[in-house]
């Protein structure tokens, strides 16, 4: 993927002198051809960064990862004259109890011939998007890349308001070698980042996550203290009608529904054990809960052919997996919101291994 990329005339003297500069043997790059004639030639730096095979691209819901190769060419008119090449990583780290997270970009030139052996300068600075004003950054950074060197751009971005918004900030950087005209261009956008201040999570402190990767939810059977919940969740997501939660994704309802779910899947004419509570699966708090299949005289018997499952579990431990329930929908600002009549919710797996 090309991301930088340009040309310029520049005057003949400058020719003249990179011309002289091959002939004396310093740059003995891919080409030694030299120019025929000291007229104007259109001198070009071009850099090229690749998304290939050895690459790597990781994320999570607040941390995003690419590292790959790059090559930057050195061109006087037809010839190429020198190359420089390594490779780069682009990482970011998200909060999701604070509007501002980090960016980084470190680039590291392993090899420099021809006009490249001098190396460049690179000024990069985040682009929130044109006219954008509710996303900034800390201001531009100017850096000498050259052979054998790793060099680090980092800046803090913030998200502004309290209303729900996405952003793609993209690195701009111009680049500039002696004799050549600056080059200017981006680096390939990460992911898109979702901001929001939605009550539902951490109180509504703003915070920031990739909403495209959708995280799962786990627990384990063998746990003294949610045990019994953690049981009751494998064996629904293992039996229920088109297995929610394992085979395809739960999604996070509004606050309002939970108890309207509840209702429906663990009703009060249900008789509790003394020390147990009704569990149900879906849980309540997503949109898939509140089938009215699986209830009365099946309460703790799960039919294949229902969408919804409830069990009499110690109450402590129904608690106790209630609370990680949350504590996971907070660490993953797994939000849910009514846009006019729709309910828009966050995707999540529940996969109990």
């Amino acid at each position: 993927m090309r991301i930088l990329r340009s040309s310029a005339t520049i005057k003949a003297a400058a020719a003249a002198a990179l011309g002289a500069l091959l002939v004396t043997g310093a740059a003995a790059g891919p080409s030694v051809a030299a120019p025929r004639t000291a007229a104007v030639q259109k001198d070009q730096l071009r850099t090229v960064f690749t998304v290939g095979a050895k690459s790597t691209v990781r994320y999570t819901r607040t941390s995003g990862y690419i590292s790959a190769g790059y090559e930057m060419t050195f061109w006087q008119g037809p010839f190429l004259v020198g190359t420089l090449s390594g490779t780069y990583v682009e990482s970011e780290r998200l909060n999701v109890k604070s509007n501002t997270w980090k960016r980084q970009w470190t680039i590291k030139a392993t090899s420099a011939t021809g006009a490249a052996q001098g190396g460049v300068t690179s000024l990069v600075e985040v682009n929130c998007g044109r006219g954008s004003k509710a996303c900034t950054s800390t201001g531009p950074q100017t850096k000498h890349i050259r052979a054998g060197k790793s060099v680090t751009f980092g800046f803090s971005i913030t998200s502004h308001g309290n209303k729900i918004l996405t952003h793609k900030p993209v690195l701009n950087v111009t680049t500039t070698a002696p004799g050549y005209s600056p080059v200017v261009g981006d680096v390939a956008a990460m992911r898109t980042v979702r901001c929001d201040s939605e009550k539902i999570t951490n109180g509504g402190r703003r915070g920031c996550v990739y909403p495209s990767v959708v995280p799962n939810f786990s627990i384990s059977r063998t746990n003294r203290v949610w045990g019994e919940m953690a049981r009751h969740v494998y064996a629904a997501e293992h039996t229920l009608k088109g297995r929610p939660g394992y085979a395809k994704p739960l999604h996070r309802t509004i606050s309002t529904q939970v108890k309207k779910n509840r209702g429906k899947s663990c009703p009060s004419s249900l008789h509790r054990p003394r020390g147990k509570q009704c569990d149900e699966y879906p849980y309540a708090s997503v949109q898939e809960g509140g089938g009215n299949k699986g209830l009365g005289k099946k309460c703790n018997t799960i039919d294949p052919n229902a969408v919804q499952s409830c069990r009499m579990i110690d109450a402590d431990d129904n608690h106790k997996g209630g609370g990680q329930l949350t504590k996971f929908y907070n660490d993953n600002r797994i939000i849910a919101y009514k846009s006019g009549s729709k309910i828009i919710g966050d995707a999540f797996f529940s996969k109990i291994p």
